[in-house]
């Protein structure tokens, strides 16, 4: 099998993250596996790391035809593995080192069970939705989304007012700092920090959530999934950030912008007998009695 690794390149006096780089290597290669390792990744261990990896992996720098990508580290590793990986198929695996982690949600201590079954063939390949983000302005390309995107405020205190339209019929106006447009697999992420609905990774909709909104009756919508979304703004600093999975770009408020469901999937492997259910009752502690 030949597997690529992700992870967020790291201070090289962060010992605890490089020798669990080198652990996942040296299980790899001990399956007779052929290990990528990204560049940017392998130049941030230290020179110890570097040389004991060189034997087990080959770095790269595009992405490599492998069968699987294992992404180490949070969701924002997450998301950015999946952002490279994009088109090609490549089914993600995500080891969480991090905090949270409902995108990286195999635990780092069963990693040797969960790779063992994957090996076996023993697993689970889910497809999750992306979202295409497009503008007016000419010869721009598109950017995608497996989480959000996000419509902020830049550079004042003052609200956005978002000019907001599905399929071309007119639905509000917002007045707030934002508006987030969260697919299934984001609805677990800044969509609920501001009160959005959790969706089941397999629904087809999409959500609608702004981000204190100056009217209290505004609340998260959701929307199906086949929609184009047409937004306009107006603000007083005459611009506007697009956040799509933590990557900003600023806009001038004459830039319309189109959010609309992508013409892929991502591929992102999951353990048999482990649902959703149990990553919500993990992650978000439900269930759980913290007087005990």
């Amino acid at each position: 099998m030949k597997v690529a690794l992700f992870g967020s390149s790291f201070n090289k006096q962060a010992p605890k993250a490089e020798s669990q780089i080198i652990t996942v290597c040296m299980f790899l290669h001990s399956r007779a596996s052929q290990v990528f390792l990204n560049q940017s990744l392998y130049q941030s261990l230290s020179k110890q790391g570097q040389l004991m990896l060189k034997e087990l992996c080959t770095p790269f720098t595009d992405l490599p035809d492998a069968d699987i990508a294992l992404s180490i580290g949070g969701d924002g590793t997450f998301l950015r593995t999946a952002n490279t990986v994009g088109r090609s198929g490549m089914p993600v695996l995500g080891i969480n080192t991090g905090r949270l982690g409902f995108l990286a949600d195999i635990n780092f201590h069963d990693l040797d069970e969960t790779l063992d079954e994957i090996f076996n063939g023993e697993y689970i390949i889910e497809e999750r939705q992306l979202l295409e983000v497009s503008n007016n302005k000419s010869g721009a390309e598109s950017q995608y989304a497996l989480n959000e995107v996000a419509l902020l405020k830049q550079d004042t205190s003052s609200m956005l007012t978002i000019h907001t339209y599905i399929d071309n019929d007119y639905l509000t106006s917002y007045q707030a700092d934002g508006l987030i447009v969260a697919t299934p697999t984001g609805s677990t992420a800044y969509a609920l920090s501001v009160g959005g609905p959790i969706l089941m990774p397999k629904s087809s909709s999409l959500v609608l959530a702004p981000i204190a909104p100056h009217n209290l009756t505004s609340r998260p919508l959701v929307v199906n999934d086949d929609v184009k979304i047409r937004i306009k703004t107006e603000s007083r600093s005459n611009t506007f950030l697009v956040s799509t999975d933590g990557n900003s770009n600023i806009f001038k408020t004459s830039t319309e912008i189109s959010i609309s469901r992508a013409d892929y999937t991502l591929k992102v492997i999951k353990r048999v007998g482990h649902s959703f259910y149990d990553t919500l009752r993990d992650k978000l502690l439900w269930g759980v009695d913290v007087r005990k």
